[in-house]
């Protein structure tokens, strides 16, 4: 079979999936077959509307937070809604019933280590304030130097579990932990409030130069070039007060 997959942009596994057609393209098309890779296939959600309008749209959960500038998922949507003129409550009573029991049961059960391991990789929470945690600090300036290098995130995922290297929770390294903590202003000395950036009181792990350079990568190595900023947002120290 020839193509790419038409959400990932994938070469490999790909599948003819059917699927209900789109609800608001033409009303006389009941199914449709679209071309994905069966990772993509797996991971599709069973509801249409959040099929075509979140799911086709977006290759992964990071590049919706991107293209939306947003801090979590919710919001993204919202502006997205906004964006598709789509009822917003609605999207989110579908994006959240997506949750099984299970899952959230063990949300639930782990409620107690999140609030331990609340504090980002690479430090700890020391009255308050962020305290550089030596080891971890240097798995961060790794993951930082091998992107840079060339390497993808999985790849850098499977040096880490390799090495024997785990996250905060000693959970094994997946590709999302990996891309927050790319993707993450904290790592420069800033810190989130209120929706903004500010100049946080903690040691700066990685330089902002390096950072930026980091989501220039990024947003050159996303596939799909629809989702790609033609000029990813910059860091600069003294646009931010202490």
């Amino acid at each position: 079979m020839d193509g790419r997959c038409q959400r990932c942009w994938s070469a490999r596994n790909l599948v003819s999936h059917e699927v209900d057609a789109n609800p608001r393209a033409d009303p006389t098309i009941r199914r449709e077959k679209v071309l994905l890779c069966k990772h993509c296939v797996d991971g599709s959600p069973g509801d249409v509307l959040l099929f075509w309008e979140v799911y086709m749209r977006f290759g992964s959960t990071r590049e919706m937070l991107q293209h939306y500038s947003s801090e979590s998922e919710d919001e993204a949507l919202r502006k997205l809604c906004v964006e598709r003129d789509l009822n917003e409550r609605e999207v989110l009573r579908r994006a959240r019933g997506l949750q099984s029991a299970e899952a959230l049961n063990n949300a639930v059960k782990k409620a107690n280590a999140f609030l331990t391991y609340a504090s980002p990789y690479g430090y700890d929470y020391v009255d308050g304030v962020l305290q550089v945690k030596n080891e971890e600090a240097r798995v961060v300036s790794l993951i930082f130097r091998r992107y840079l290098e060339g390497k993808g995130i999985a790849k850098i995922c499977q040096e880490l579990n390799r090495d024997g290297y785990r996250t905060k929770t000693g959970r094994a390294w997946a590709s999302q932990t990996i891309a927050n903590i790319l993707s993450n202003p904290v790592y420069c000395g800033l810190a989130r409030l209120n929706g903004g950036i500010k100049r946080g009181k903690h040691e700066p792990l990685i330089e902002i130069d390096t950072f930026n350079k980091v989501q220039n990568e990024m947003q050159r190595r996303i596939r799909r070039p629809d989702q790609r900023k033609a000029e990813p947002p910059q860091l600069r120290l003294e646009d931010y007060r202490e």
